[in-house]
């Protein structure tokens, strides 16, 4: 495809808002307002700056998901790859342009014209129309290197390929926007998106049409045993049946392996969407323990159902045909009665297992927690706590858990060795008053234990399948929550112009200079308790310095939550720019931001850089590290700098560079200054800090803030 073609299928950002309706619906996402998207106005009027905003805008209101990715030199055509649908920047002639990617293979990617037509193309050829600026810079830089080398222009060629492929390996590509389902979406249209229902068909066509030819090599070979002679045709016939099982167990390993790898992909995006949406006060309730022990039941959820589900969805089929094998067999109507009558025992053994797993569980979660919160406050433990009774309540929680782990001992040796001998016994002895009386034929007997075994195989697989899945519903009781909280879908009401400008105006009629507006403000950390924050009014104007003063407890930091976004008010009004949480939504914190109480703020184990940018656009620009490292220095933070080795790069943290109470101060004040939000929020941000060091942050802090405000105590 030449470069006249592509730009034939680019879309102009005047087209945007129905270049992604039309690519999600392409795409299969299932757009919940289509045709309610408005577009840019004209190509004229539009700053490529501000496209980002707006697609995150656009695809909420779609209820799909934009992701930004990005990758460097020969990855992006990896990333083309795997990336549809997903919407391209493309530059040409210094124009702004989108390509629609619907889909794309190893050496072919579909793209959606402007006319709506899906039209091909090879992937090589996109490759090098995104990049074809770069390209050239690159080459003409790398012609003026080889002539001031006097390299001689027979070997140009070569070189200049040497010095394209090496330059574009250090180089960032980005303008890639990945459409996807959501996930707070309903799960079951993730799961069909994700065509999870025909994989599930598949595993149970493969595994029926297993035990299907299982039987026929069993018919085969007791008709050759039972008859005294084998048959070289039957021999090979069922020669072939178990050579034709062999690509059919392959086909359902692999039918069972993607099952597995997608669903657990799409539960665990729904456990990280809950996590990030937990209320503040749920968490602050649970200690580090519960959350560790939430973890743990999260991380083994979907092993557990999935692997459970997939051995009694097998036992199942086997069940069904060893009662079909029974009908025949020497025991008749009798056999498969007892055989049903064996199931119902074995679902009673499950509930009685099911209730002592629960029990465990409890009590090894709570061994768990309060290990957990020991470790965290051992130095005050060893400080304060007298050696003699340090460890009494350890021992008594241990001894509960022992005795608790003997009962669930107990019900578990009955339901993984029990239940199946114990079906073997039954149904051997069914068949033995047919064999004393001399009433069955041999035929009979032969159908009646091969049914039994079978039965007894299902039985065993049945009995450790519905173990993995009473532990997995245990699970699910732990992480129930996260996966409600992940549910709860976040829906913008913002016309695009108020995201788009990043610095949106007022409704109208209001004050422009006015920032924040809050009336009759109303909170509570629970229903039917006293309010903390009541009948509060307040308006803060642009480049306002503000200091709030009071006591402890009195709400200082409950109300900057409300301020920054961290907190939704329980009634009356508050805007930010004229517009309130339900419509700005996430886009709230990224223009009011907050530097939390020493407690509540933490240092994440990785770089420097990434503590302090972790409000921008991650990995940073050049300028963005150049930014944070002048600001670290305003910051008095230049002697840290230089006994670092690696600079902003030195790893810092639990695991790495260990940072005194007052340099974690001031990166935290840095890290909210860096965010470039309208509003920043300082809660008690200087008290561990000395009075030269806390003159100079608070100058950089009021230099450096659009609008300020100060928490502290008088």
């Amino acid at each position: 495809m030449t470069m006249t073609e592509l730009e034939a299928l680019a879309w102009p950002l005047s087209r945007v808002g129905e270049a992604i309706e039309v690519l999600a619906r392409y795409g299969g996402l299932h757009p919940v307002s289509a045709g309610q998207v408005e577009s840019f106005e004209s190509p004229g009027t539009v700053e490529e700056k501000d496209l980002e905003p707006w697609l995150d805008w656009a695809g909420a209101r779609l209820g799909i998901e934009v992701e930004s990715v990005e990758a460097f030199g020969s990855e992006f055509k990896m990333l083309l790859r795997g990336a549809g649908p997903a919407l391209v920047r493309y530059r040409n002639d210094g124009r702004c342009s989108l390509l629609l990617l619907l889909k794309a293979s190893s050496r072919r990617a579909d793209l959606i014209g402007p006319d709506r037509k899906v039209r091909k193309c090879s992937l090589e050829s996109l490759y090098r129309a995104l990049s074809a600026d770069l390209a050239n810079a690159i080459l003409a830089d790398a012609e003026g290197l080889l002539r001031h080398a006097n390299i001689p222009e027979r070997r140009w060629t070569k070189a200049k390929s040497a010095l394209l492929r090496q330059r574009m390996e250090g180089r960032c590509f980005d303008g890639c926007w990945m459409l996807r389902i959501p996930p707070e979406a309903r799960f079951g249209t993730q799961l069909s998106h994700a065509r999870l229902p025909g994989y599930l068909i598949g595993i149970v066509a493969v595994f029926a049409s297993l035990h299907a030819l299982e039987a026929a090599g069993w018919v085969l070979i007791g008709r050759g045993a039972l008859n005294g002679r084998f048959d070289p045709g039957w021999l090979l016939a069922w020669v072939l049946i178990l050579l034709s099982m062999v690509p059919l167990q392959l086909a359902g390993r692999w039918l069972q392996g993607m099952f597995s790898i997608r669903f657990g992909t799409l539960l665990k995006r729904r456990l990280l969407s809950g996590a990030l949406r937990m209320n503040l006060d749920s968490i602050r309730q649970r200690g580090v323990g519960q959350l560790l022990g939430q973890v743990i039941e999260s991380s083994v959820f979907d092993s557990l159902a999935l692997n459970g589900g997939f051995a009694v969805l097998v036992a199942a089929i086997e069940l069904c045909l060893a009662g079909w094998v029974l009908t025949f067999g020497a025991g008749g109507a009798w056999h498969v009665a007892s055989l049903l009558l064996w199931i119902l025992v074995t679902l009673a053994f499950i509930g009685y297992y099911y209730r002592r797993l629960r029990r465990w569980t409890k009590s090894r979660l709570e061994l768990t927690h309060d290990l957990v919160e020991r470790m965290v406050g051992h130095r005050t433990r060893l400080a304060q706590e007298s050696p003699e009774n340090r460890h009494q309540d350890e021992d008594r929680a241990l001894e509960q858990f022992v005795d608790v782990s003997r009962t669930f001992d107990r019900a578990f040796v009955p339901l993984a060795a029990g239940l199946p001998r114990g079906w073997l016994i039954i149904g051997l002895l069914e068949l033995a008053p047919e064999v004393m009386l001399g009433n069955a034929e041999t035929t009979g007997l032969a159908i009646g234990v091969g049914g039994v075994l079978l039965a007894y195989r299902a039985f065993g697989e049945i009995a450790m399948g519905l173990g993995s899945l009473a532990r997995a519903l245990v699970a699910w009781e732990q992480i129930a929550p996260l996966f409600l909280t992940g549910q709860e879908a976040v829906r913008f009401n913002t016309p695009c112009a108020a995201i788009r400008g990043g610095n949106p105006g007022p409704v109208s009629g209001n004050d422009p200079t006015v920032l924040i507006q809050a009336r009759n403000l109303v909170y509570r950390y629970r229903p039917h308790t006293a309010a903390v924050i009541a009948d509060c009014d307040l308006t803060i104007y642009r480049g306002d310095r503000l200091l709030l003063q009071g006591p402890s407890g009195g709400g200082k930091s409950t109300l900057a939550a409300l301020l920054v976004g961290l907190r939704r008010p329980e009634s009356g009004l508050l805007l930010l720019n004229g517009l309130d949480p339900v419509t700005l939504g996430d886009h709230w914190r990224k223009q009011s931001t907050a530097a939390p109480q020493f407690h509540e703020n933490h240092i994440l184990s990785g770089t420097l850089a990434f503590n302090l940018l972790m409000g921008r656009r991650w990995p940073p620009s050049p300028e963005d590290l150049v930014e944070a490292e002048e600001l670290c220095l305003e910051l008095g933070l230049g002697d840290l700098l230089e006994r670092m080795p690696s600079g902003l790069l030195q790893m810092v943290g639990e695991t790495g560079w260990q940072l005194s109470h007052g340099e974690r101060s001031r990166l935290y004040l840095a890290r909210a200054l860096l965010q470039d939000s309208q509003m920043v929020v300082l809660d008690e941000s200087f008290a561990a800090l000395d009075p030269e060091t806390l003159d100079r942050c608070i100058g950089c802090a009021l230099f450096r803030a659009s609008t300020l405000m100060v928490i502290a105590h008088p």
